[in-house]
């Protein structure tokens, strides 16, 4: 098993039991006590785990990614921004898109027409802030549980919203895109909501930088066959686009 697969299968013995320890995990996957605390110790710095001096806890609440929500420490700025752009120009006047929560699908407004005229449907507080400094933009905000770590909305009721929605295009990230076509993200709810999405809008647009091919996540929430175009910068690798094309899955590098 390899550091990757030990990490999901971590993470999801912690939503099922929200403490581990290191001994157990030790044994558990044949390895050494030093290398299953350096697990730990990678994982708390990317999830909202508790590290303690003989393991790890969750507490009674999901395991949910933070890095990606920390402006600072966004990794790959400049290809998600480069995608993000190339993005934007593919809106439409009078489109009416999904615009998700990710660190690569946020800076979209930033490279859209200031005149626009576009419906957004968003489920994140900051998405829905700056859509609304556009004149011409209408905004719909999500209902629904909040997530305070992402500042997005979730659970039953953005669900139920979002199915009762006709969208033209659908702009969304995703944690990490397996090598069996598989989509990722790092937080259960947020990948359910997700999962909603192709079956409400008639195009779907990936926004994934090359880091994020063939890696796995704790959560699925699609297939690259539902997946109209995937944007992704010029790092992606001759495997990673064979995968896309696998799926007859239009691809653009930028």
């Amino acid at each position: 098993m390899d550091k990757k697969e030990r990490y999901r299968k971590i993470i999801e013995l912690l939503q099922q039991k929200h403490k581990v320890d290191v001994n157990e995990l030790a044994a558990y996957f044949s390895t050494s006590q030093m290398t299953i605390r350096r697990d730990l110790n990678t994982l708390a710095e990317q999830y909202n785990i508790i590290r303690t001096h003989g393991g790890a806890m969750i507490g009674d609440q999901p395991v949910v990614r933070i890095v990606s929500f920390d402006e600072k420490r966004i990794a790959h700025r400049t290809e998600k921004t480069a995608i993000a752009a190339m993005a934007a120009s593919l809106l439409r006047s009078g489109q009416r898109i999904y615009l998700d929560s990710g660190s690569t699908t946020r800076p979209f407004l930033d490279y859209l027409d200031r005149d626009m005229k576009a419906v957004v449907v968003c489920n994140h507080l900051g998405v829905a802030r700056q859509a609304l400094e556009f004149p011409n933009l209408s905004v719909i905000m999500l209902g629904g549980d909040m997530i305070r770590v992402s500042n997005c909305s979730s659970g039953p009721v953005a669900e139920e919203q979002i199915q009762k929605y006709s969208l033209d295009a659908a702009f969304i990230g995703a944690a990490a895109i397996g090598n069996d076509g598989n989509l990722f993200d790092g937080f259960s709810p947020e990948a359910r909501f997700k999962s909603h999405i192709f079956k409400v809008a008639s195009q779907v647009y990936l926004l994934a930088d090359s880091s994020k091919i063939n890696t796995y996540d704790l959560s699925q929430f699609g297939h690259l066959r539902h997946v109209d175009t995937v944007i992704t910068d010029r790092g992606i690798d001759k495997e990673g686009e064979a995968l896309i094309k696998r799926y007859d899955t239009k691809l653009i590098k930028v």
